[in-house]
């Protein structure tokens, strides 16, 4: 992409608004867009007052999946993995369609929401390839059966279909999320994020109880509960929902 920036960056408010740039090539996953858009996110952990981080296509297509001659697949595993644990809640706003790598870049994310007559879908079988990459991704939205029929014979679907399998967030509108998500604590939802990516189920009961009530107590001792245990008694906004 010569002469062109990778990633268009947009901070408004307490957003960060961060725009694949490469719509002559329907924003296919190219070593730059990857790179940039992962120094993008890592970036995010200086800004204290950051609440969501939207993560969006230029033009008409989200993301058409990786670039087939500009790909690596290690980097694409550090980019997704990066969105996953990124402490802020991070939300893909979809449009046109998103196939392939876009795929494991929406799935890596909280929530996704998408416009009117988005399509979806896992192409790579089409061409001989597999989506071997973004798999643990995918499967952090769908189940196993489903990503098998998906997977299998790479058909594409559509808004309605992606909200009935769990991939779409049930509203649409990318002002009102971000409105409920500004609601809630922003320490709370960091240690929320922590916590499910925490393999917690696998260890034994009692190690798991003593885990999450020790979580608790930590939680309940903060700043943050504090105040909005008083808010709540007080029966005014928490200053954070301010």
């Amino acid at each position: 992409m010569p002469n062109q920036i990778p990633l268009i960056v947009d901070r408004r408010g307490s957003v960060l608004t961060l725009s694949l740039n490469n719509p002559r090539k329907k924003n296919a996953l190219n070593s730059e867009i990857m790179g940039a858009l992962f120094a993008a996110i890592e970036e995010t952990k200086k800004y204290e007052e950051l609440r969501a981080i939207v993560i969006r296509g230029e033009g008409s297509v989200f993301c058409s999946g990786a670039d087939v001659k500009n790909w690596k697949p290690n980097q694409l595993q550090i980019l997704l993995k990066s969105i996953v644990e990124c402490s802020l809640p991070t939300i893909a706003e979809v449009n046109g369609a998103c196939l392939g790598g876009g795929m494991g870049l929406i799935c890596a994310c909280d929530f996704v929401v998408a416009k009117d007559s988005t399509h979806f879908g896992f192409p790579e079988v089409r061409i001989g390839m597999i989506p071997a990459v973004i798999l643990p991704y995918v499967a952090r939205k769908l189940t196993l059966s489903k990503i098998r029929e998906l997977f299998i014979t790479g058909e594409r679907f559509d808004n309605s279909r992606a909200e009935s399998l769990g991939i779409l967030y049930h509203e649409s509108n990318l002002d009102e999320l971000v409105s409920k998500i500004e609601k809630g604590g922003p320490n709370a939802q960091k240690e929320i994020k922590s916590l499910l990516n925490k393999d917690i189920f696998s260890k034994s009961s009692s190690a798991r109880d003593t885990e999450l009530a020790n979580l608790i107590s930590k939680i309940r001792e903060g700043s943050e509960c504090i105040e909005g245990i008083n808010s709540f008694l007080e029966k005014r906004q928490p200053k954070w929902g301010k």
